[in-house]
């Protein structure tokens, strides 16, 4: 999935191009969707392993915020992104219980190989495999935090846990990733 950035999506804040796309403004959503697309395809990327249901299952959860956006009420514990990443998890979610697959979504890889990263990057396949050893919760915080880069407040409400928590989750990962490398 390649998205441009032509758009006039880096002029405008986040904040500024929700309230204009919750009143209608097509450009404005699709300057949201410029903006996030990309994370979100990953994200749902990492937890399928198929391009072509993460491109599907990306659609959606566009339309759903699309047909939600009206309603969407941004607060400070409560941001458009964890509001949207929200929706991009539990459409994963129901991809799998639709398709009666079996593996638990704790148990979902988080890791994936990118096969031109890892063409470009060698070193980081070893560093996957080291990942895909982890438990799925040390996986899941290690993506967010440092493939996704989102705010440990943003990674608490998608694990829904507390941000000590997450700080102490994110602390144990790092050691035993640490741990397998050396």
């Amino acid at each position: 999935m390649s998205i441009s950035n032509s758009h006039p999506a880096s002029v405008q804040t986040p904040d500024r191009l929700v309230g204009k796309a919750a009143k209608g403004d097509n450009r404005a959503f699709g300057a949201i969707y410029e903006l996030w697309a990309e994370h979100i395809y990953r994200f749902i990327y990492l937890k399928t392993r198929d391009e072509d249901i993460a491109e599907d299952i990306t659609a959606e959860v566009f339309l759903k915020v699309w047909k939600g956006i009206k309603t969407f009420k941004p607060k400070p514990e409560v941001k458009f992104s964890t509001w949207l990443f929200a929706i991009a998890r539990n459409a994963v979610i129901d991809y799998y219980r639709t398709t009666h697959q079996t593996i638990p979504f704790e148990n979902l890889p988080e890791i994936v190989s990118i096969e031109e990263e890892i063409d470009l990057y060698p070193e980081q396949s070893h560093l996957q495999q080291e990942l895909d050893q982890l438990r799925p919760e040390y996986k899941q915080v290690l993506v967010l935090r440092y493939i996704e880069d989102q705010p440990i407040a943003k990674v608490a409400q998608i694990m829904k846990k507390k941000e000590g928590n997450i700080r102490a989750l994110t602390h144990r990962a790092l050691q035993e990733l640490k741990s397998r490398l050396s």
